[in-house]
């Protein structure tokens, strides 16, 4: 990315040509198109992918005077304007040396929700897992303690369209990836929390080195000031240079304090992988307004999140698990280890090259049997055979596995569909794998007596 820059506030945008580079498959994209031609902004839009590609895109900017440069990125986009870069291009893409070549600044859509409101008090949450669970908990305190709050970040949708018209005494609970915050453009003093859940292996595809998937993390805390608060577990990888990192006041989580152990025990899971995220959402609403004495009530009340070890109806003695969410071996290896029963893992996806011998270990010690697709299921079933294991079976694609694990499951089985490779070798996102998986079970167990959770 181009060195920081002053970002326009929303009036100045009117009349300012701003190219949208990239729209992304979660929403964020054409929301911050839809947000920048309101303002009156002159936007382009560009996307490598074709029209018949972007069917939900261009509908939900019909009628809006953007320009669309599709199916490429030509160099006769970049005239000097403000170029709002999609978060999966990464800064070393030879698009982004053209862009900055061509005298444009760079940014993210973020970093323009930030400057345009940055007198939102916000929390914001990364890590290598736990993010959304603890972002949810956090948001959900806060709404049942009647505090205006809204969630978003990486969960979906654009952040930049979404605070513009947010009242002032509105918090933000954000999750944000690696993605977003190794380029993150932040007022000072923001966040006033920040909250990392864990550090683990994760996208070395793109940052290449572990140090440098952590460091794009730590930008998180790059604006943060003494008045900041910095909530980090009690232990783990990379948790020491974090803590060390942080300007403010730093609370190191975990269940040591008879106060901590309190809220634990009302939490709605008990899952020990989930005590840091548990915390860290705690303590953040509570800096956020959110009234400790209102706990007891607010924090069993928790729903859950779609797509993280989310239970789904299932026959009696079978338990379905929908843990779609995981698209790196860390949290699977922790999902099978903590079973309490034989697991039937669905897993597999585009292989991001990570280390898999965790996983494989954890498999052999709690698996019945492993239904596993794409280049990711496939590198893995080899790592399986050197172990010795006898009962994975791979498919030529995710849906023929979800369908053999389903009709082969016997009482007393454990379905658990945890990935561990990211979606993009069939999927849209990880979310369209899982509503896969989803359907599959509704349709084989439709007619099955005594179904519940």
């Amino acid at each position: 990315m181009s060195p920081p820059f002053a970002l326009p506030q929303p009036a100045d945008l009117k009349g300012k040509s701003v190219l949208v580079l990239g729209l992304g498959s979660f929403g964020g994209g054409f929301g911050t198109a839809r947000a920048l031609a309101r303002l009156g902004a002159k936007v382009t839009v560009s996307d490598l992918r074709r029209p018949n590609d972007l069917a939900e895109a261009r509908a939900a900017l019909e009628g809006l005077p953007i320009q669309w440069e599709l199916g490429g990125h030509p160099d006769s986009l970049f005239t000097g304007q403000l170029v709002v870069v999609n978060p999966a291009i990464p800064p070393s893409a030879k698009i982004l040396q053209t862009a900055t070549h061509h005298g444009c600044h760079l940014t993210n859509e973020v970093s323009l929700a930030l400057a345009a409101r940055p007198e939102l008090r916000a929390m914001a949450i990364t890590g290598t897992h736990g993010k959304s669970t603890t972002a949810s908990v956090a948001a959900h305190l806060l709404a049942e303690a009647g505090i205006p709050s809204i969630l978003a970040g990486n969960l979906g949708g654009s952040l930049f369209e979404t605070v513009l018209d947010l009242p002032n005494n509105t918090r933000l609970v954000l999750e944000l990836s690696s993605f977003q915050t190794e380029a993150l453009q932040a007022p000072p003093g923001w966040p006033e929390v920040s909250a990392l859940t864990c550090l683990g292996h994760d996208h070395l595809d793109r940052h290449q080195t572990l140090e440098n998937y952590w460091a794009c993390k730590r930008r998180l805390l790059d604006s943060q000031n003494a008045d900041s608060l910095c909530l980090v577990p009690a232990d783990g990888p990379g948790t020491d240079d974090w803590a060390a990192a942080c300007k403010g006041e730093v609370l190191r989580l975990g269940p040591t304090t008879e106060e901590n152990q309190s809220y634990l025990a009302l939490a709605p899971f008990k899952e020990p992988w989930r005590v840091s995220s548990t915390l860290a959402a705690i303590h953040g609403a509570i800096r956020l307004g959110f009234p400790e004495s209102a706990l007891k009530t607010a924090l069993p009340t928790w729903p859950g999140l779609p797509h993280r070890m989310q239970r789904l109806p299932a026959p009696e003695g079978i338990t379905l698990i929908d843990n779609g969410v995981a698209t790196h071996p860390e949290p699977t290896t922790v999902a099978l280890q903590h079973s309490d029963q034989p697991v039937v893992l669905c897993a597999g996806g585009f292989d991001k090259g990570l280390a898999l011998e965790d996983l494989s270990k954890a498999i052999f010690e709690n698996c019945s049997a492993a239904h596993l697709s794409g280049p990711g299921g496939a590198r893995l079933e080899k790592v399986l055979q050197k172990l010795g294991y006898p009962h994975s079976t791979f498919h030529s694609t995710a849906e023929t596995a979800y369908r053999a694990a389903v009709e082969n499951l016997r009482p007393g089985n454990t379905l658990l569909l945890s990935p561990s490779f990211s979606s993009f070798d069939e999927f849209r996102n990880f979310c369209d794998r899982a509503e896969m998986f989803q359907n599959i079970c509704r349709q084989t167990f439709k007619n099955s007596p005594k179904m519940g959770m």
